[in-house]
């Protein structure tokens, strides 16, 4: 028997590619408190004048449905906005509607020392770390997120599409703000050490989480300097699978990052000249694919770096890490690889 109250269960059913209850009533339990439940419960707001536009404005008749003052009903709204459980919409303030939306949103809150370390086990810390797919499985026809190579690895590449350019996306924002990944909160045991500041959001993505104090604006050079720094660290760029980069930049990590084994290749492959590799073994241990290993090559003495084409998703991971300079990107795939137009929420 659940140890919530059922107005969170019939909350968590309502959200789509979630568990219903669960770990998700749980979730949604210490987000918000019952007086609060109730009030998500009970919206869209039907007696909403349509002249409030987008927003979170709701009227003093639903308030008062609730047996509530206005004044408190606003201030439930904003903080439950501020958590990432309430949305912005034409009809007024909505749920999250998607299990992914409300990830992204609760996890990047800036409300995260108030729900506590449990809150964030709740999504995904308990599971340990993720247990990596071999990409050989995913259907990428239906991948969410795509790959982008690292920027340093396809500098001098022609032919380089300005949506898999990490710099051309940037430059064509006005706005990017940086917030805090929330698969990297949620993993609260993960071992890879990396900062949790790792997650560029753009455009309208970007605004929202300026408004509601998850993100802070950052400039085009900033938001450059940032994602040079984490060239240090094995991390992998991802975006929403279509050509419009509109959304999120993300530096993603096996360990805490599902994105990572499901995200589709990028139009890139890495490749070795042999005669410049000194079999280090540093882009072995890059490599988050398993896609690298030593073989033998004819006229070479000893074990050389060989990439499998098949395994390899094009991250420029390996690349921008190899001492010798024995590792380039080139283009395997067309234009039309990248789908036109995909949804993540």
């Amino acid at each position: 028997m659940s140890d919530v109250d059922p107005i969170y269960e019939q909350l968590a059913a309502k959200i789509v590619g979630g568990r219903g209850g669960g770990n998700m009533a749980k979730i949604l339990s210490k987000m918000a408190d019952l007086e609060q439940a109730k009030l998500v419960a009970a919206l869209p707001d039907t007696d909403r004048p349509a002249s409030a536009g987008r927003s979170l404005e709701v009227s003093v008749k639903f308030a008062q449905k609730l047996g509530l003052d206005k004044k408190t009903v606003d201030k439930h709204i904003q903080e439950l906005y501020e958590k990432g459980l309430l949305f912005p919409t034409k009809n007024g303030p909505q749920m999250a509607r998607t299990y992914l939306q409300l990830h992204d949103a609760a996890l990047a809150t800036k409300w995260h020392k108030e729900l506590g370390k449990e809150f964030f086990e709740l999504w995904g810390g308990p599971e340990g770390k993720i247990t990596r797919k071999p990409p050989r499985q995913i259907n990428e026809r239906f991948s969410a997120f795509r790959v982008i190579p690292r920027w340093k690895s396809i500098k001098d590449l022609p032919g380089v599409l300005p949506h898999e350019d990490v710099r051309q996306i940037l430059k064509s924002q006005e706005f990017i703000a940086i917030v805090p990944c929330g698969c990297k909160r949620s993993f609260t045991k993960r071992d890879c050490n990396i900062p949790e500041e790792t997650c560029i959001s753009v455009g309208r993505t970007a605004e929202y989480n300026i408004d509601r104090g998850a993100g802070r604006r950052i400039t085009y050079e900033e938001a450059m300097k940032i994602n040079d720094e984490l060239d240090n660290y094995q991390l992998i760029n991802t975006v929403v699978n279509q050509k419009e980069v509109n959304q999120l930049i993300c530096n993603c990590h096996n360990c805490c990052c599902g994105s990572v084994a499901g995200a589709a290749k990028s139009r890139f492959e890495a490749e070795v000249d042999p005669e410049k590799c000194h079999a280090c073994g540093i882009c072995i241990e890059k490599c988050q694919y398993g896609a690298i290993s030593l073989k033998s090559y004819p006229d070479i003495k000893g074990e050389r770096a060989y990439v499998d084409s098949e395994a390899c998703r094009g991250c420029g991971c390996c690349v921008i890490v190899c001492p010798n300079e024995a590792r380039t990107m080139k283009i395997v795939r067309p234009p039309e690889h990248i789908r036109e137009a995909g949804a993540i929420y």
